[in-house]
């Protein structure tokens, strides 16, 4: 038995999986759990359920927040929809504040829902990302990161130790390391990697 998760581009219709973006099928599988969604390099970002997404918090309410996802509308994240959050016991994001999610629900014509909350992993993945620097790149080239074999971020890990949050969104990549010059060199090699085909050929 495995445990499905659905990502970019692909949506779930009763029993039936459906494709909402042309693109290449994509799968990983880590132990018993199987990953998959559409590759393909939009220019604009379209939520859809599942996607994993970095926000940027452009509003704070008092039970929720807007966020900028880079799609057509604003996000909204309920300050409940974190592990183990309580009303009276809330995060406490600031304007600016960078957070990883998940899409729980998009809609065509309104702000998409918001989630910290993980339905597949066992330990929290989702939450604010502190410190660290952020880039942005291509919708693309944001999703090939995401897989298991992806040559860049195999080939940095084996070399230096880092943290690394990507989302399909585009607003890809946060990158924490021990030193602020070891966090920009790697911001660096992720980000000039897109734009050099023997760099994201051959393995280090």
């Amino acid at each position: 038995n495995h445990a499905f998760q659905f990502g970019c581009g692909i949506s779930q219709d009763g029993e039936n999986l459906v494709a909402i973006r042309a693109g290449q099928l994509r799968t990983s599988k880590t132990g018993i759990e199987m990953r998959m969604w559409i590759d393909s390099n939009t220019k604009r970002y379209v939520p859809v359920d599942e996607d994993l997404v970095i926000g940027i918090v452009v509003d704070k309410r008092t039970e929720d927040y807007r966020l900028d996802v880079r799609g057509p509308s604003y996000g909204v994240l309920s300050a409940l929809s974190f592990e183990g959050a309580t009303k009276r016991n809330k995060p406490k994001l600031e304007i600016g504040s960078l957070v990883y999610c998940r899409v729980s629900n998009s809609y065509r014509d309104a702000e998409s829902e918001l989630s910290c909350l993980s339905l597949t992993y066992k330990k929290a993945v989702f939450g604010e990302l502190e410190g660290g620097h952020m880039i942005e790149t291509s919708i693309g080239y944001a999703r090939s990161l995401l897989l298991p074999e992806n040559v860049v971020v195999n080939c940095l890990g084996r070399h230096l130790a880092y943290e690394i949050a990507v989302g399909c969104n585009g607003r890809v990549i946060w990158i924490k390391s021990d030193s602020v010059a070891k966090t920009i060199l790697i911001a660096n090699a992720i980000r000039n990697a897109e734009y050099d085909e023997l760099i994201c050929a051959d393995p280090c």
